[in-house]
């Protein structure tokens, strides 16, 4: 009989940290696979940097005075500005986190 594991779900930054450690970092790559670490570290990878992602947008929103207010009275704007500062946030995501 197979023993269920539970499938571990990696995202899309789990993806990009995977992929950066296939190509920039051979050696930690597979010592990663050999040692059945990677996918539980790759988890962990996503859940911090979508974490991040989150908070920096919300930051960079607050931080330029993006309120509700807007978003009632003007959404078109204020979905230009959100999707501004996540495409920022995802930025400084993948140099901290996914590129380090």
């Amino acid at each position: 009989m197979e023993k269920n594991k539970d499938k571990i779900v990696i995202g899309q930054y789990g993806r990009m940290k995977e992929l950066y450690l296939k190509y920039n970092k051979p050696k930690e790559y597979r010592r990663m696979v050999k040692e059945d670490e990677l996918n539980s570290f790759l988890h962990k990878i996503d859940i911090i940097a979508s974490e991040m992602e989150e908070d920096l947008a919300v930051r960079l929103a607050k931080g330029s005075g993006l309120t509700e207010e807007i978003k009632n009275t003007d959404p078109e704007r204020w979905i230009g500005l959100m999707n501004n500062f996540r495409m920022c946030a995802r930025e400084m995501v993948i140099k901290d986190i996914i590129e380090e």
